[in-house]
């Protein structure tokens, strides 16, 4: 689904750098939202050890891995001055947010407030503050856009020193779509982050572009490795023949390769970063990663997760994924996986970055398995008229047409193409609206309820349609989902192409609660508690289980055989040189 995690992103300040981010949503839309959550969380951390706002601050900081940290400590001491005050009146951060003109109000447009508002009431609150700062005169908000007009003030928040250099760093790596370190420029790459193998199959020769994963091995690979699947060399055993043939030949090797949006992605916000008292240098410590990975964890994901995380202060849950199955199904599939998942990625985005993005050649690759995999976008958006902004059903037929026809071109003869149905989100209020937000609860004062009423009026809400009290436009929203999930049912069973078969399954998520229900769960353990929108780890392990059981159920010739050779493999090889 969309970039959910919108406090952990104002928290990184990620969001920043982006034109097309920083126009999201109205009355300051996402710059007022990185305002409001940074000094609230800065505010409670001050309470929480006693201290000022600065040294507050700077404790954040300290807590921040090199660079981040320079940069962090060089914006404090740009807006030290400011964070020094003491104001007249009670504040709160949506108070001060606005007072300073990086939240505003729109013509015929009212306040917008994640905390509780003053006693005094919100705008009158915000009248003392700006006249007390405009008789300040403090040198330190020359960088922020204090105002009394009612012009619609222009900031961007990248020019506050310290802030510019992490925006530039998230510029870099948000803007790509291929691997950042690719020395052979295949679009496979050793290096794990920004697109590189937690996306992507590691390249184990990355100075030979004839070397990747999912390739038909050269000269059978006698010689070297060509394929990455950890297989090489000779039989010394019997008759003399490549291990490549021996091994793999016959068992029909496949590469996974996921389309798809967040949910595929494993977007996930660690709750520690939103809870002023568990934040510590411990949980901060992969903040850059997480940042170069685009906020997502695939490398955990149901579609391409092989990593083992147990001990994570986090994420918690087991790592269980398709890619996972597949290769424990036929050892020769070792590596060969691309998750080609962006956030926001919808049927109208997504033949542009996945397709333009696809590493397989027709005629030097194996066959792939793909599954397209775009979970709500095409019914969720930011908007205040959130159904007119959805995918029609005559729209989804002709982009998911054309993202196959882009397949059926570029894949191998002989692929399989699993298209899976949106989710019904519906469930989301009803399980999450009367909980406490991480954000809310050292103050037991912010639940999701007040969190989704912010989102919709600053329209910077990934999904306005489910995470509502609404129950009509709930109904409305999961109706439309219902629509386009029968538009992909009807394209697999309608169209043929020369390359590819076309299946379809319904979204595994609603079976998976039915299941987990039926243990005596709550839904919202399965629910991200940030964003509450996306699967969690252990939803996330669920959503294989699930998927795994249906195809073998419907398609199991699109998973192959079980290869016979499996043990041998492991005897030989061991962990085929690890991920």
């Amino acid at each position: 689904m969309k970039l959910g995690g919108v406090l952990c992103v104002t928290f990184a300040c990620i969001l920043s750098f982006s034109p097309a981010v920083r126009a999201r949503g109205v009355n300051g839309g996402m710059e007022c939202a990185v305002c409001t959550v940074l000094l609230g969380l800065t505010e409670q951390l001050a309470e929480i050890h006693n201290e000022t706002l600065v040294e507050a601050s700077m404790r954040i900081c300290n807590m921040l891995p090199y660079p981040l940290k320079l940069y962090c400590s060089k914006s404090v001491n740009a807006l030290e001055e400011f964070l020094d005050q003491k104001f007249p009146v009670e504040i709160t951060p949506d108070v001060m947010c606005y007072a300073l003109g990086i939240c505003y109000t729109e013509p015929e447009r009212g306040f917008c407030h994640l905390f509780p508002k003053p006693k005094i009431g919100l705008p009158t609150a915000i009248k003392h503050v700006k006249k007390f700062l405009s008789e300040a005169k403090l040198s330190s908000l020359k960088y922020i856009p204090l105002h009394t007009t009612n012009k619609i003030p222009e900031f961007n928040i990248c020019d506050i020193p310290g802030i510019k250099g992490i925006c530039h760093l998230i510029a870099r790596s948000f803007n790509l779509v291929a691997p950042a370190l690719d020395v052979d420029q295949d679009w496979f790459s050793n290096f794990p982050w920004a697109r590189g193998s937690f996306w992507r199959g590691r390249d184990c020769r990355d100075w030979d572009s004839k070397t990747y994963p999912g390739r038909l091995p050269i000269g059978n690979d006698v010689s070297g490795d060509s394929n990455c699947n950890g297989i090489s060399g000779v039989n010394t055993e019997g008759e003399i023949m490549p291990l490549e043939d021996v091994l793999c030949k016959g068992t029909e090797p496949r590469g996974l390769i996921y389309i798809g949006d967040s949910v595929g992605a494993h977007f996930h916000c660690p709750e520690a970063w939103m809870d002023p008292k568990q934040l510590s240098s411990e949980t901060l410590q992969n903040i850059t990663q997480w940042i170069f990975n685009e906020g997502d964890w695939p490398q955990l994901g149901f579609a391409t997760g092989y990593m083992n995380i147990s001990g994570s202060p986090l994420i918690q849950g087991p790592t269980d994924s398709i890619y996972l199955r597949l290769r424990a199904r036929n050892r020769c599939n070792h590596r060969d996986y691309q998750n080609l998942s962006r956030n926001g990625a919808s049927t109208k985005t997504v033949l542009k970055h996945a397709s333009g993005s696809l590493a397989r050649n027709k005629t030097t690759d194996y066959p792939a398995f793909v599954i397209y995999g775009l979970f709500g976008n095409d019914v969720c958006n930011n908007y205040a008229d959130t159904e007119h902004n959805m995918t029609t059903p005559k729209m989804m037929k002709e982009n998911v047409m054309n993202v196959l026809e882009r397949l059926n071109s570029t894949l191998p003869s002989g692929s399989n193409v699993l298209l899976i149905g949106l989710v019904d989100g519906s469930f989301i209020y009803p399980a999450m609206y009367n909980r406490l937000h991480p954000i809310g609860r050292f103050r037991q004062n912010v639940k999701y309820k007040n969190m989704y009423k912010w989102f919709t009026c600053m329209e910077i809400g990934p999904c306005l349609g489910w995470m509502t009290p609404n129950a009509t436009l709930r109904k409305i929203t999961s109706r439309r989902s219902f629509e386009l999930s029968g538009v992909l049912k009807k394209i697999a069973e309608d169209q043929s192409f020369s390359a590819l078969k076309i299946h379809y399954l319904d979204n595994p998520l609603a079976q998976v609660m039915q299941e987990w229900e039926k243990k005596g769960r709550q839904v919202w353990e399965l629910i991200d508690p940030v964003d509450s929108l996306h699967p969690s780890q252990i939803a996330q392990s669920l959503i294989t289980d699930v998927l795994w059981r249906n195809i073998e159920q419907k398609f199991p010739y699109i998973l192959g055989d079980v290869n016979p050779h499996n043990a041998k493999i492991e005897e030989l090889f061991g962990d085929q040189g690890g991920h």
